[in-house]
């Protein structure tokens, strides 16, 4: 169906047990390299300025529309798997993503997707309305939360156990985000005064909503696993239906927003203010694009495999990301001049939040048992819990087992062992 572990792919979806290993490792570069790519494209975005509806030059920080560029390029999927549908192409990758057993129609599914989709659009709105107030390198850390947040409400509302291991991987992620927010406030201290300095109060406001959008981003995971598991849909669909909820969304939001008070020409967010802003700075419209085409490629390849990544790799290619959006803003700001781009390296802090980041990836590592620690019941392989497509995107590891999943995942291959015993305790 809809959800499936990484020992048994979907029929929609090849495997490197079909001798693709190639192929997969082009598309979890291609995740890697996008994934990075749309966190700084958003964060560009938001930094560039523009000449506004009134005629004054402002920052282009406009986050509802960011959420709907992110909705369109996930609803472009649908005309290219229509047009691959009707072309009937059966080459390679794509022909492993064709199939069709007896399930719930077409916009019967449509509408079960709308629902994880609202939880989407909640978490990348107060996502980014944080983003505008953090660097994007602190933004990825703080969305390292999500195994925090994923675990305890998987055990509330999902039926799912948190075995020893896991709460010390909790604990150590937990650690770490504060200290990550903590070397964050300190660091917007010491840069009080500086042209682009964010006031503390306010960088403390976009953790919180960095922090509450991995809350909603978890529940989505949740509402993926409780309501769309009898879903059989084309993957491409999926991603594609969840745009389009998305953008739908984002258009009811549009009709309200002129009414709502705030900063943007007395606004919530003014749309006028951002096409005509679009429409003074043609280097906005093409980061825009590149923005779009991002979000777009990141939904495929991520879709493609997603029956390959497991726990292990969902966490390395986290924890690369995060360095490398670091590493690159990073030299942005110190190899070029005269802008507010980029992030600086300040002492002592920037060390303090290294620190936090090499905690998170060792509670994340220990969380998915990439680290073995002694002492601890670990199964005798590896556990491989069903992985929604939420999950995978931005889940750093598995969810919690349920007992079922947990007894098998510890039955030797053999059968159990003599007495009933099916654990094994390392010492």
């Amino acid at each position: 169906g809809y959800l499936s572990t990484p020992r048994t792919p979907p029929r929609h979806i090849s495997s490197p047990a079909m001798g693709k290993h190639k192929a997969v490792g082009l598309y979890v570069a291609g995740l890697l390299i996008f994934g990075c790519l749309n966190t700084l494209m958003t964060k560009l975005q938001f930094d560039m300025t523009s000449v506004g509806s009134e005629g004054e030059v402002k920052h282009f920080q406009k986050p509802f529309f960011g959420t709907l560029l992110m909705f369109m390029g996930m609803t472009l999927v649908l005309p290219m798997h229509a047009g691959f549908q009707r072309c009937k192409k059966k080459e390679d990758g794509y022909a492993e993503l064709d199939g069709g057993e007896a399930k719930p129609s077409l916009w019967q599914s449509a509408v079960m997707i709308s629902v994880p989709a609202i939880f989407d659009l909640m978490a990348s709105l107060l996502c980014f309305i944080g983003l505008l107030y953090n660097n994007a390198s602190v933004w990825q850390m703080l969305r390292g939360s999500m195994i925090i947040f994923s675990a305890l409400l998987s055990v509330a509302f999902l039926n799912r156990k948190l075995k020893g291991f896991h709460w010390l991987g909790v604990t150590l992620a937990c650690c770490a985000i504060l200290i990550i927010g903590f070397a964050n406030l300190k660091t917007s201290e010491a840069t009080a005064g500086s042209p682009s300095s964010v006031p503390p109060v306010m960088v403390a406001f976009g953790m919180g909503c960095i922090l509450l959008g991995q809350v909603v981003q978890a529940s989505q995971i949740v509402a993926e696993e409780r309501l769309l598991q009898d879903i059989d849909l084309h993957p491409f669909l999926i991603v594609g239906f969840e745009g389009m909820w998305g953008v739908i969304g984002m258009a009811v939001l549009y009709a309200i927003l002129p009414y709502i008070p705030g900063n943007d020409n007395g606004k919530m967010e003014d749309m006028g203010d951002t096409v005509v802003m679009i429409e003074n700075n043609t280097q906005l419209v093409k980061v825009i694009g590149v923005y779009i085409f991002s979000v777009f490629t990141y939904n495929i390849v991520g879709m493609y495999v997603t029956a390959s990544l497991s726990a292990v790799h969902r966490s390395m290619l986290e924890a690369s990301r995060t360095a490398i959006i670091w590493a690159i803003d990073l030299t942005i700001n110190y190899t070029t001049s005269g802008n507010d781009f980029g992030e600086k390296w300040v002492n002592p802090w920037s060390f303090v939040q290294l620190g936090g980041f090499v905690l998170l990836v060792l509670g994340q590592s220990i969380y998915s048992q990439i680290l073995i620690v002694p002492g601890f019941t670990y199964p005798f392989t590896p556990l491989q819990t069903p992985a929604s497509p939420a999950a995978v995107f931005h889940l750093p590891g598995d969810l919690p087992p349920t007992d079922a999943e947990w007894t098998l995942a510890c039955t030797p291959k053999g059968g159990p062992l003599e007495g009933g015993d099916v654990e094994k305790t390392i010492l």
